[in-house]
């Protein structure tokens, strides 16, 4: 189905449902909203260019006072209501009646969405597993070229299709060493593990720094971790980018019955470093799967993605993520992106179920069933 179609049902009734709402700036805290007795509705918040929007504005008692309102976005210049806009982005409108301001709606303008690939087995719930191997990085650590030896020794176990890596070049090591891989999203990524010193290599959100750098402990996480005859959600994704932006639509299957958190990281491989400390081979020099962006604001908080509800088993829920490319360094055909769903666990904290990833050269990732 197409993202948007989804989108027009689901944000109706709730405008902002975080869980599918793409990035929208990079500051570290999110921008508060205008307080006020009037409240601003769109009768949907994600788009394709050229498709227009309906707002509402109602009143405390629920009255609709849409004819008395004026509406303007974020440079205070106003706004029609239907609203089409003429270039892809991100708008952040607002309404007013009188000395009364409302709440921001953003609405998210993607040149084209991707479509989510067609589910082969529907009535499957057999989902391959994949935990999630974080490493916190930088140019500036000498020690850090060992985890890329160890990854690549993971390569030739059967453990290796088991998990994602990604690298989060964002802490002391690369601010202020001229790293090529440093982004706000990486700094995002360091501050949630809050490392006490590099290399650090954590296992999915909680489930532990993986101290002794050895295949032996990494394969032991993963044994103890990996549900070989299913996981609780499969992912499937298709991905699309432009020079701006990197556009996924992404579906998640349950196939137990829990609520769900939906996030999208944005990566990029291939980021090369002649200066990078304690690199005695071509691969040292090399990052690869590097956080460049992340769904939602920049915060602690947040790199785990929002809520997107209960999802039952045998059902399905769509989101759409629109991860913008805000450096021209960034190379946008050495670009994937990384769905990460998570749950609570039995500490009530939002742990990874399950991820998967899907290069933008792939385009297109299926869910990945139990051969």
């Amino acid at each position: 189905m197409k993202i948007t179609k989804f989108f027009a049902l689901l944000c109706a009734a709730t405008v902002g449902f975080a869980a599918c709402e793409p990035v929208q700036n990079g500051t570290d805290e999110p921008t508060p909203e205008p307080q006020g007795s009037i409240t601003l509705k769109a009768d949907k918040t994600t788009i394709e260019l050229g498709e227009s929007v309906t707002f509402t504005v109602t009143d405390q008692e629920n009255n609709d006072v849409t004819s008395a309102a004026s509406l303007y976005d974020s440079n205070m210049d106003k706004v029609s209501n239907p609203f089409t806009p003429t270039s892809s982005g991100n708008y952040t409108i607002m309404a007013t009646i009188g000395a009364e301001s409302s709440n921001n709606v953003t609405i998210t303008v993607m040149a084209e969405m991707p479509n989510v690939p067609t589910d082969p087995q529907p009535d499957n719930l057999k989902f391959h597993h994949r935990a999630l191997f974080i490493d916190n990085t930088g140019l500036g650590c000498g020690y850090c070229p060992s985890v890329v030896d160890l990854f690549k020794s993971m390569e030739s176990t059967e453990w290796h299709k088991y998990y994602n890596e990604v690298q989060a070049h964002g802490g002391d090591y690369a601010t202020g060493y001229g790293d090529p891989a440093l982004s706000a999203a990486a700094q995002a990524v360091d501050k949630f593990y809050n490392p006490s010193g590099y290399p650090d290599v954590r296992f999915n959100f909680y489930g532990g720094k993986l101290g002794n750098r050895t295949t032996t402990a990494m394969i032991s996480m993963l044994s103890s971790y990996i549900k070989k005859d299913g996981a609780d959600v499969g992912i499937a994704m298709s991905v699309e980018g432009d020079p701006s932006n990197v556009y996924c639509a992404a579906q998640v299957k349950a196939a137990v019955a829990n609520e769900y958190k939906v996030v999208a990281w944005l990566l990029e491989s291939g980021i090369y470093s002649p200066n990078q400390a304690g690199a005695t081979k071509d691969i040292h020099r090399i990052y690869n799967y590097c956080v460049r962006n992340i769904s939602g604001e920049y915060s602690k908080a947040n790199i785990q993605g929002e809520s997107v509800g209960v999802i039952n088993a045998g059902e399905t829920k769509d989101c759409a993520f629109q991860l913008p490319i805000t450096s021209t360094k960034w190379k946008v055909e050495n670009m994937g992106v990384l769905v990460i769903v998570s749950a609570k666990d039995a500490n009530g904290r939002w742990e990874v179920v399950n991820s998967s990833y899907c290069s933008l050269n792939d385009k297109v990732k299926t869910y990945e069933y139990v051969e």
